[in-house]
C-alpha cells in the first residue's frame, strides 16, 4: 500500500512538473455582461509565462439600442507595459452575436494579465466603457 502511494505521487510531481514547462495549457474563461444589457463570453488558452495560445470572443448585441458595442481586450507585459490587442466589434444590430477567434498574442519579457472591457458608442458622446474581466497568466510566475 506505501508503494502505490509514492508511485501516485511521483505521478503526479511529473504531471505537474510538466505544466510549467509549457508542454500543457491552461485555460480561462468568462461570461459577463456590461451594467448596460449588452454581453461578452471569452475563452483565453495559456501556452506559457511568454504567450496566449488562442483568445475566442463572442460579442453579443442584446440591448437593441442601435448603439455599436465592442470589447477592447489588453494586456499586461513583464516589463509593466500595457499592450492593446485591438477592437473586436459587433455591428450586426439586436440580437446578434459576432464571434472572433484566434486572436493570439506573444511578449518577451512575458505577460502577467489579460483585461477585457466593454465599450458602447453613441453619437456625439464619449464611449461608455467598463472593465468586467481580468484573468492573470498561471505560468507568469514561473
Amino acid at each position: 500500500m506505501r508503494r502505490a502511494g509514492s508511485v501516485v505521487a511521483v505521478a503526479t510531481a511529473l504531471t505537474l512538473g510538466s505544466a510549467g514547462q509549457g508542454w500543457a495549457s491552461s485555460t480561462s474563461s468568462g461570461d459577463i455582461t456590461a451594467s448596460w444589457g449588452d454581453r461578452a463570453r471569452i475563452e483565453v488558452t495559456w501556452n506559457d509565462r511568454n504567450s496566449l495560445r488562442g483568445i475566442t470572443l463572442a460579442v453579443a448585441d442584446q440591448t437593441c439600442d442601435e448603439r455599436s458595442f465592442y470589447v477592447t481586450l489588453t494586456i499586461q507585459t513583464g516589463a509593466g507595459g500595457i499592450l492593446s490587442l485591438g477592437d473586436k466589434h459587433n455591428t450586426g444590430g439586436c440580437g446578434t452575436v459576432a464571434e472572433h477567434r484566434g486572436v493570439r498574442t506573444t511578449d518577451a519579457s512575458g505577460i502577467r494579465r489579460l483585461s477585457m472591457t466593454l465599450c458602447r458608442r453613441a453619437a456625439g458622446m464619449p464611449d461608455h466603457c467598463e472593465t468586467r474581466y481580468i484573468t492573470a497568466n498561471p505560468y507568469a510566475g514561473l
